[in-house]
């Protein structure tokens, strides 16, 4: 779940008050035996206009060795402003949940120990395809493939999809409750395996015209297998005369242990959203729907990194995770991660490396000579090595090494098996990327050859700032 941030020309207002509100424009209440029907139909074709206004606070925590922590403090605001229109389902439960969303506006800013960053969704990706899953909503764009930072970035707490999950599958009175499918707090809160879970929704209040729903859950799990747990509270309201979901507010109280991608976080987060039905699809025709496959392909699920100052780009799966990337000093590194199940399978150390003549590269042999060099007494023997020509110009230079990482401790020293595997990769014009895949033996064959693939991704493009 990302960090979240408002419109500042929308002011922001409690749910509370806004439910009073409408309440009041009808003089005629419904009484307690009135049976009331709350669904958004799967095949509704209207387009809906949608606000939602974040924000975040609370604390990083970051380890600094000996199991001790960094506490930073954690503020962040986000702003969306969009377009949807619904898709056919792709299935049940979660997911027949699906919509096409075109963004006007998608902006992150956070402040961590006072240092400011901010996110917005790229020109040429305002046209994103969002589909439920029991672990959360899953967002691709038809136009191109997304980075991580923008995949992170529309993780949308209190999300109108997953906030129609909610609503009952048959007809309620007012007072009455009802707990939704156990699926439905799982994909509310993005959490990839479950211990514990419980949720429960409310028919509130409701008038001829309008219901108010209240809901409230906890789940323990684990998301990129840390462990976290996420409280959340809210409320709905939704239009009975056209039979849509008009406004939320929701709150979430969230705490991780610190993991293998990301730090811990101990944060609230509200989300106060307003949907109304649009005067026009915009560019969500019915021919852009038609061309939405019920299944996007891997290609499409794709990511890219780019690193900017090095002129170089990368096209990779879900599972590689940006850990970190210092992209200048004496020693620029990025560095991912692949993580499967919860575990991590191996990490990929990614750096620019010197140039070397137009239409030439470093040697097999310097390089091999090289890596011995750098891996000192944790260097063991040369298991495999090869040049690898391609169609395109480029030439890649694969070394694989096993030796031992020394662990040192209060407890002793441990000495744990270790593979690398290294990559030199040379554009037609010399200029030269390097890879360093660190796997445990145990791990080689669930890696399963991807250090390869992503590798060979590798693009040659003009540095940015």
């Amino acid at each position: 779940m990302s960090a979240c941030r408002p419109i500042e020309s929308v002011r922001l207002f409690s749910l509370a008050v806004a439910c009073a509100a409408l309440l009041r424009l009808v003089s005629q209440t419904a009484t307690a035996g009135d049976a009331i029907r709350l669904a958004e139909s799967y095949t509704d074709q209207r387009t809906y206009s949608t606000q939602s206004n974040i924000t975040t606070s609370g604390k990083v925590l970051a380890a600094k060795g000996d199991g001790a922590k960094d506490e930073l403090e954690l503020a962040a605001t986000v702003t969306f402003d969009f377009l949807s229109r619904r898709l056919p389902p792709a299935g049940r439960d979660a997911e027949a949940l699906r919509e096409v969303r075109e963004f006007q506006a998608a902006l992150l800013t956070t402040k961590v120990a006072g240092y400011e960053t901010k996110v917005d969704l790229p020109e040429n990706r305002q046209i994103i395809v969002v589909s439920g899953t029991r672990e959360g909503l899953l967002s691709y764009s038809p136009q191109g493939q997304l980075t991580r930072e923008t995949v992170d970035l529309l993780e949308i707490p209190g999300d109108s999809l997953s906030l129609l999950a909610l609503l009952p599958l048959t007809e309620v009175r007012v007072g009455e409750e009802w707990l939704p499918a156990d699926w439905v707090v799982q994909m509310l809160t993005g959490i990839e395996a479950v211990e514990t879970s419980e949720l429960k929704c409310r028919l509130d209040q409701a008038t001829p015209t309008a219901a108010k729903v209240t809901f409230n859950g906890k789940i323990k799990g684990q998301k990129l297998g840390t462990n976290t747990t996420v409280t959340v509270i809210g409320a709905l309201l939704f239009n009975l005369e056209t039979q849509y979901l008009t406004q939320a507010k929701t709150i979430y109280t969230i705490t991780s242990d610190v993991g293998t991608v990301n730090p811990g976080l101990d944060m609230k987060v509200t989300t106060v959203l307003s949907r109304k039905l649009a005067d026009s699809p915009g560019e969500l025709t019915d021919a852009l729907l038609s061309r939405i496959p019920l299944e996007p392909s891997p290609e499409a699920l794709g990511l890219k990194y780019l690193a900017g100052p090095w002129g170089l780009e990368l096209s990779h799966s879900r599972d590689w995770h940006l850990f970190q990337a210092a992209y200048d000093g004496g020693a620029p590194v990025a560095i991912l991660r692949l993580v499967e199940h919860g575990s991590l399978v191996a990490q990929c150390n990614f750096s620019p490396a010197p140039p070397a003549q137009t239409g030439a590269m470093t040697s097999l042999e310097k390089f091999e000579a090289d890596i011995e060099q750098s891996l000192g007494e944790r260097f063991g023997e040369v298991i495999s090595r090869e040049t690898i020509p391609l169609d395109d110009g480029r030439k890649v230079l694969r070394v694989a090494v096993s030796g031992n990482v020394v662990v040192k401790s209060v407890k002793g020293r441990a000495d744990i098996p270790m593979n690398w595997i290294y990559y030199l990769v040379a554009s037609p014009q010399g200029r030269q990327a390097s890879f360093v895949f660190s796997v445990e033996p145990p791990l080689l064959e669930q890696l399963n050859n991807r250090d390869r693939e992503l590798v060979l991704t590798l693009r040659f493009v003009p540095p940015t700032l």
